[in-house]
Protein backbone atom coordinates (compact mmCIF):
# COMPACT_ATOMS: atom_id res chain seq x y z
CA UNK A 1 0.00 0.00 0.00
CA UNK A 2 1.13 3.69 -1.29
CA UNK A 3 -0.07 6.74 -0.51
CA UNK A 4 -1.35 7.37 -3.75
CA UNK A 5 -2.58 10.89 -2.92
CA UNK A 6 -0.17 14.13 -2.97
CA UNK A 7 -2.20 16.54 -0.87
CA UNK A 8 0.07 19.68 0.08
CA UNK A 9 2.78 21.15 -2.11
CA UNK A 10 3.39 23.90 -3.86
CA UNK A 11 4.11 22.81 -7.60
CA UNK A 12 2.39 24.87 -9.90
CA UNK A 13 4.65 27.14 -11.18
CA UNK A 14 4.97 31.29 -10.29
CA UNK A 15 1.78 31.35 -7.99
CA UNK A 16 3.72 31.82 -4.54
CA UNK A 17 7.02 30.33 -3.28
CA UNK A 18 7.00 27.35 -4.70
CA UNK A 19 8.13 26.06 -8.20
CA UNK A 20 9.48 29.14 -10.17
CA UNK A 21 9.92 26.97 -13.54
CA UNK A 22 7.74 24.69 -15.48
CA UNK A 23 10.31 22.15 -15.75
CA UNK A 24 10.78 21.92 -12.05
CA UNK A 25 6.75 21.33 -11.58
CA UNK A 26 7.42 18.22 -14.23
CA UNK A 27 10.26 17.13 -12.55
CA UNK A 28 7.93 16.94 -9.08
CA UNK A 29 5.14 15.38 -10.75
CA UNK A 30 7.68 12.83 -12.44
CA UNK A 31 8.55 11.97 -9.19
CA UNK A 32 4.89 11.80 -7.78
CA UNK A 33 4.40 8.89 -10.57
CA UNK A 34 7.11 7.30 -10.15
CA UNK A 35 6.50 6.42 -6.55
CA UNK A 36 2.94 5.36 -7.14
CA UNK A 37 1.06 8.51 -6.48
CA UNK A 38 -2.08 8.14 -8.89
CA UNK A 39 -3.41 11.91 -8.12
CA UNK A 40 -1.61 15.13 -6.96
CA UNK A 41 -3.32 18.35 -5.46
CA UNK A 42 -1.92 21.21 -5.44
CA UNK A 43 -2.37 23.70 -3.18
CA UNK A 44 -0.97 27.39 -3.65
CA UNK A 45 -1.17 30.21 -0.89
CA UNK A 46 -3.40 31.83 -0.12
CA UNK A 47 -3.29 34.54 1.81
CA UNK A 48 -2.88 38.32 2.42
CA UNK A 49 1.07 38.12 1.07
CA UNK A 50 0.75 35.03 -1.31
CA UNK A 51 -2.37 35.87 -3.00
CA UNK A 52 -2.50 34.47 -6.56
CA UNK A 53 -5.84 35.19 -8.51
CA UNK A 54 -8.77 32.19 -8.99
CA UNK A 55 -7.67 33.19 -12.72
CA UNK A 56 -3.82 32.97 -12.54
CA UNK A 57 -4.23 29.48 -10.38
CA UNK A 58 -6.79 27.75 -13.12
CA UNK A 59 -4.24 29.28 -16.03
CA UNK A 60 -1.27 27.49 -14.65
CA UNK A 61 -3.33 23.78 -13.51
CA UNK A 62 -4.46 23.64 -17.12
CA UNK A 63 -1.15 24.21 -18.43
CA UNK A 64 0.58 22.06 -16.00
CA UNK A 65 -1.47 19.75 -17.20
CA UNK A 66 -1.22 20.11 -20.94
CA UNK A 67 2.52 19.11 -20.38
CA UNK A 68 1.67 16.12 -18.24
CA UNK A 69 -0.78 15.11 -21.18
CA UNK A 70 2.05 15.54 -23.57
CA UNK A 71 4.47 13.52 -21.94
CA UNK A 72 1.70 10.66 -20.77
CA UNK A 73 2.55 10.84 -17.35
CA UNK A 74 0.01 8.80 -15.83
CA UNK A 75 -1.16 10.60 -12.90
CA UNK A 76 -4.10 12.95 -12.23
CA UNK A 77 -3.93 17.18 -11.26
CA UNK A 78 -5.84 18.82 -9.27
CA UNK A 79 -6.17 22.07 -7.36
CA UNK A 80 -7.31 23.24 -4.00
CA UNK A 81 -5.06 25.87 -1.97
CA UNK A 82 -3.49 26.28 1.51
CA UNK A 83 -5.45 29.07 3.52
CA UNK A 84 -3.49 31.31 6.61
CA UNK A 85 -5.89 31.16 9.47
CA UNK A 86 -6.31 35.09 9.35
CA UNK A 87 -9.30 37.58 10.03
CA UNK A 88 -9.31 38.01 6.01
CA UNK A 89 -10.13 34.42 5.46
CA UNK A 90 -13.43 35.71 6.41
CA UNK A 91 -13.91 37.67 3.18
CA UNK A 92 -13.69 34.33 1.40
CA UNK A 93 -15.68 31.82 3.46
CA UNK A 94 -18.08 31.57 0.49
CA UNK A 95 -15.98 30.17 -2.13
CA UNK A 96 -12.86 28.29 -0.55
CA UNK A 97 -11.02 25.46 -2.90
CA UNK A 98 -11.34 22.34 -1.64
CA UNK A 99 -10.48 18.46 -1.82
CA UNK A 100 -12.22 15.10 -0.97
CA UNK A 101 -15.18 13.94 0.03
CA UNK A 102 -15.77 16.01 3.19
CA UNK A 103 -15.25 19.37 1.29
CA UNK A 104 -11.75 19.43 3.09
CA UNK A 105 -10.33 22.56 3.36
CA UNK A 106 -6.15 23.06 4.07
CA UNK A 107 -5.06 25.57 6.60
CA UNK A 108 -1.65 26.94 8.41
CA UNK A 109 -1.13 29.15 11.40
CA UNK A 110 1.23 31.45 12.28
CA UNK A 111 4.66 29.18 12.83
CA UNK A 112 6.03 32.13 15.89
CA UNK A 113 3.22 33.01 17.79
CA UNK A 114 -0.69 31.52 18.34
CA UNK A 115 -3.12 33.34 17.13
CA UNK A 116 -6.26 35.18 18.43
CA UNK A 117 -9.53 34.01 17.23
CA UNK A 118 -8.68 31.00 15.59
CA UNK A 119 -11.50 29.32 17.11
CA UNK A 120 -13.72 31.27 15.76
CA UNK A 121 -12.30 30.93 12.27
CA UNK A 122 -12.61 27.51 12.97
CA UNK A 123 -16.37 27.51 14.09
CA UNK A 124 -17.45 29.72 10.58
CA UNK A 125 -15.63 26.91 8.68
CA UNK A 126 -17.69 24.39 9.77
CA UNK A 127 -21.03 26.51 9.53
CA UNK A 128 -19.95 26.71 5.97
CA UNK A 129 -19.92 23.26 5.38
CA UNK A 130 -15.74 23.23 5.27
CA UNK A 131 -13.63 20.49 7.14
CA UNK A 132 -10.50 22.09 8.23
CA UNK A 133 -7.66 20.11 7.63
CA UNK A 134 -4.37 21.76 9.71
CA UNK A 135 -1.31 21.75 8.18
CA UNK A 136 1.94 20.87 9.61
CA UNK A 137 0.75 20.89 13.26
CA UNK A 138 4.39 19.54 13.91
CA UNK A 139 5.97 22.86 13.22
CA UNK A 140 4.46 25.59 14.83
CA UNK A 141 6.85 25.90 17.79
CA UNK A 142 4.22 26.84 20.33
CA UNK A 143 2.46 23.61 19.82
CA UNK A 144 3.40 21.12 22.34
CA UNK A 145 1.86 17.97 23.27
CA UNK A 146 -0.81 19.01 25.30
CA UNK A 147 -1.76 21.39 22.24
CA UNK A 148 -1.02 18.68 19.83
CA UNK A 149 -3.74 16.27 21.69
CA UNK A 150 -6.35 18.76 22.30
CA UNK A 151 -6.15 19.66 18.30
CA UNK A 152 -6.85 16.10 17.88
CA UNK A 153 -9.23 15.35 20.52
CA UNK A 154 -11.35 18.10 19.36
CA UNK A 155 -11.42 16.84 15.84
CA UNK A 156 -9.53 18.72 13.84
CA UNK A 157 -7.93 16.67 10.92
CA UNK A 158 -4.22 16.92 11.33
CA UNK A 159 -1.92 16.76 8.24
CA UNK A 160 2.07 16.05 8.93
CA UNK A 161 4.59 17.18 6.19
CA UNK A 162 6.93 14.14 5.21
CA UNK A 163 9.67 16.67 4.88
CA UNK A 164 9.23 16.98 9.10
CA UNK A 165 10.57 13.24 9.23
CA UNK A 166 13.81 13.77 8.06
CA UNK A 167 14.39 17.09 9.98
CA UNK A 168 13.51 19.51 7.13
CA UNK A 169 12.46 22.10 9.78
CA UNK A 170 15.01 21.14 12.55
CA UNK A 171 14.82 18.57 15.07
CA UNK A 172 11.29 19.48 16.98
CA UNK A 173 9.54 19.41 14.15
CA UNK A 174 10.85 15.96 13.55
CA UNK A 175 9.99 14.81 17.18
CA UNK A 176 6.61 16.09 17.05
CA UNK A 177 5.76 14.41 13.71
CA UNK A 178 7.04 11.16 15.25
CA UNK A 179 4.73 11.48 18.19
CA UNK A 180 2.05 12.69 16.28
CA UNK A 181 2.35 9.22 14.03
CA UNK A 182 3.40 7.10 16.99
CA UNK A 183 0.04 7.78 19.19
CA UNK A 184 -2.17 7.34 15.36
CA UNK A 185 -3.13 11.29 15.12
CA UNK A 186 -2.25 11.81 11.80
CA UNK A 187 -4.85 11.94 9.53
CA UNK A 188 -2.86 12.62 6.33
CA UNK A 189 0.51 13.22 5.12
CA UNK A 190 1.66 15.23 2.42
CA UNK A 191 4.75 16.57 1.26
CA UNK A 192 4.65 20.41 1.30
CA UNK A 193 7.13 19.95 -1.32
CA UNK A 194 7.82 23.31 -2.77
CA UNK A 195 10.82 22.77 -4.99
CA UNK A 196 12.35 19.53 -7.01
CA UNK A 197 15.31 20.41 -4.94
CA UNK A 198 13.95 18.55 -2.19
CA UNK A 199 12.66 15.42 -4.31
CA UNK A 200 15.36 13.33 -2.13
CA UNK A 201 14.38 14.04 1.12
CA UNK A 202 10.69 13.22 0.08
CA UNK A 203 12.27 10.20 -1.03
CA UNK A 204 13.54 9.22 2.04
CA UNK A 205 10.71 10.35 3.99
CA UNK A 206 8.72 7.85 2.22
CA UNK A 207 11.05 5.17 3.44
CA UNK A 208 10.46 6.28 7.10
CA UNK A 209 9.45 3.23 9.07
CA UNK A 210 6.46 5.22 10.94
CA UNK A 211 5.09 6.08 7.22
CA UNK A 212 5.06 2.36 6.64
CA UNK A 213 3.59 1.33 10.16
CA UNK A 214 0.86 4.18 9.11
CA UNK A 215 0.18 3.87 5.40
CA UNK A 216 -3.09 1.49 6.15
CA UNK A 217 -4.59 4.53 8.56
CA UNK A 218 -4.24 7.33 6.70
CA UNK A 219 -7.05 8.73 4.64
CA UNK A 220 -5.24 9.65 1.53
CA UNK A 221 -6.43 7.32 -0.63
CA UNK A 222 -9.74 8.28 -0.19
CA UNK A 223 -9.12 11.40 -2.07
CA UNK A 224 -8.90 9.57 -4.66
Amino acid sequence: MELVVELHNHVLPHLDDGAQTMQESLQMMLFWAEMGYQKVIATPHQNTLMNPSQEEIEMMEARLRQHLQEQELPIFLTTAAEYLLEPELRTRLSALRTFGPKRYVLIEMDFWLPMVGVDQILFELYQCGYTPVLAHPERYTYADRTMLKSWYERGLFLQVNLLSLVQAYGRLAQEKAEYLLEKGWVHFLGSDMHHSTQILAVRRALAHKLVRKRLSTLLNPTLL
